[in-house]
């Protein structure tokens, strides 16, 4: 081999390099900049597994807790237990429930929304909030993967469609009523009696324009029954209940194998008035 071919060689090498650290550098600056939408953004982002394992965050996560959403997010239920998943309340968490279906459809899902007790510090108190929840079904080196974004929706935005509030331990009853009327409502579900109760207490400022139920819990909860009562004028309540189950004539019940386009206009015709109401204030 000639000199000149050595160093043409040599050149060569030198500019392929050149091009390489460049094209890395511009990579590079990509990530950074991806990382720096990401971390800076107000929503909560996550990258979770199957097991719900968070795998990325814009939120810093603790070397000594589980990296699981749940305990990512500081929820009162994964601390109490240790590790989200493990709880009773997590069996029935709405959250939980509607990521695994995902998961089994391999499809997205959008505004899923849900109350939440957050641990607000170290000194064990506790913030109520209320979420929006989205998810990206993702397949990454052969994994499926999720894509949750979680935000704070606590304080009511009045463009946003007319707001229904779900009470009930039943994911599978919420999925049903969050299909059918996640178009033209917005259902914000309560799985807690202390969930239900902050959030009625303070119905005003949701803006609630019908209150769904199931027998299980308004037959059982001398509580929200009572409260349920007291603002039946102002706010319409149905109850998701069997024939031999329906026994207060203060409520609509419906028929738990309602068809979607059903109640979908039960609820809007009752609600109609609520929702004028709610509009002139």
């Amino acid at each position: 081999m000639t000199m000149v071919t050595i160093l043409v060689v040599i050149v060569a090498c030198i500019l392929l390099v050149g091009w390489f650290l460049v094209r890395v550098a511009g990579f590079r600056k990509r990530v950074d900049n991806l990382v720096a939408v990401i971390d800076n953004q107000e929503n909560f982002t996550f990258l979770v597994d199957e097991t719900f394992e968070v795998k990325e965050s814009n939120v810093k996560m603790a070397d000594d807790k589980p990296h699981i959403l749940g305990n990512v997010l500081h929820c009162k239920h994964s601390h109490e237990t240790g590790r989200c998943g493990e709880g009773e309340v997590c069996r029935r968490c709405p959250v939980r429930f509607v990521i695994s279906k995902s998961f089994e459809r391999h499809d997205d899902f959008r505004k899923l929304e849900a109350c939440m007790e957050l641990d607000g510090d170290a000194h064990g108190h506790t913030n109520d909030v209320d979420v929006s929840v989205d998810g990206s079904f993702v397949i990454i080196d052969k994994v499926p993967h999720m894509v949750v974004n979680v935000k704070n929706i606590t304080i009511h935005d009045g463009m946003q469609p007319p707001k229904v509030l779900f009470i009930s331990e039943s994911t599978a009853l919420y999925d049903k009523v969050r299909q059918a009327l996640g178009i033209s409502f917005r259902v914000l579900n309560a799985d807690t009696q202390h969930q239900a109760l902050h959030r009625l207490m303070r119905a005003a400022n949701y803006r609630f324009c019908a209150v769904l139920t199931d027998a299980a819990v308004y037959h059982a909860d001398t509580a929200l029954a009572t409260i349920l009562a007291e603002r039946k004028d102002q706010l319409p309540v149905f109850v998701f209940a069997g024939k031999k189950e329906r026994k207060d004539d203060r409520v609509n019940y419906l028929d738990p194998d309602i068809a979607p386009e059903e109640l979908l206009r039960c609820v809007a015709l009752q609600a109609e008035k609520t929702i004028k109401t709610n509009n002139k204030q």
